[in-house]
């Protein structure tokens, strides 16, 4: 009977719930948080488009069994099938469910650099990583290439929708699309607002990414959809570009001073961010990173 009611309260917490953001937009949020067997993973959002021929999907959640859930989630709202899903880079929370999606038919589109990451076997690398980090969460994950890769502007055509994809690379990853769509900016993890933002991926480069939020701010969106948290509007890319840039000046200052990264990462460990989602997760792993970022760029 208790482990019942606790499945029960695991379930309740960490359940999907659909939300109507605009009349054809839908999303499914994320609990904010490291993947786990309590939250089963679900810890970033994904977005449906509903258009007259079908579904085109932002992101696909990080396991099979949540992308299976979303778009059950959609279908309940208009039984259609998936034709597209679009994914914003290549982090486990934003494509590990891919395979549900192949399963299911769709057209999964993706940047270049997110193919040759899986034809080089770095991608199965990283999985089985994950996996030991996180037992028993990915299990049942199994990676797929894209169908359709991208490197430059293009506009997709799903019956009378346009829907624009735009490469914003290096930043965030080497594999970061915004997808545009009636002034809607869907914009992964280039865009947070009182969560701090990952700076530690191999292929990050913070210098590149405050340009892309000058081009995102440029694009005057009058909604931005991201991959984490709520709904967000142009406040939220400068709350971003704020947080990057005080780590990337804080950190060159203190370098130039001579210190070492562990003195860095303890003279900056408390922070105006310090009460963002996510800090202690990521604030110290972003301080180091950024350390050996700024050595590259010399």
């Amino acid at each position: 009977m208790v482990v019942l009611l606790l499945n029960l309260l695991v379930a309740l917490a960490f359940g999907m719930n659909l939300v109507k953001v605009t009349e054809n937009v839908y999303m499914a949020k994320g609990a904010y948080g490291l993947p786990s067997k309590e939250n089963r993973g679900f810890m970033s959002n994904s977005y449906g488009i509903l258009t007259r021929e079908g579904w085109v999907v932002i992101d696909t959640l990080s396991t099979p069994e949540l992308a299976k859930e979303f778009m059950e989630a959609l279908k309940r709202v208009k039984e259609a099938p998936i034709l597209y899903v679009i994914i914003t880079h290549y982090h486990m929370d934003h494509w590990f469910g891919i395979s549900a999606y192949k399963e299911a038919g769709a057209k999964v589109i993706a940047h270049k650099n997110l193919k040759e990451f899986y034809d080089e076997g770095f991608a199965d690398m990283v999985l089985e990583a994950i996996k030991e980090s996180f037992p028993g969460v990915f299990d049942n994950v199994k990676l797929a290439p894209p169908d359709v890769v991208v490197d430059s502007r293009v506009k997709l055509r799903v019956g009378k929708k346009i829907i624009e994809i735009i490469p914003m690379t290096p930043a965030h990853t080497n594999t970061d699309l915004v997808v545009k769509l009636d002034g809607i900016l869907f914009v992964g993890d280039l865009v947070s607002y009182k969560r701090i933002p990952f700076l530690g991926d191999r292929n990050v480069a913070t210098k590149r990414w405050l340009e892309v939020l000058e081009r995102i701010k440029k694009m005057k969106p009058k909604l931005i959809l991201g991959g984490h948290g709520d709904p967000m509007d142009v406040r939220a890319v400068d709350w971003t570009k704020s947080y990057i840039t005080y780590v990337r000046e804080n950190v060159r200052k203190l370098k130039e001073e001579g210190l070492f990264v562990d003195e860095i990462k303890e003279a900056l460990k408390d922070s105006p961010f310090k009460d963002s989602y996510m800090y202690e997760e990521f604030h110290m792993r972003n301080v180091y990173s950024v350390f050996n970022e700024l050595d590259m760029e010399l």
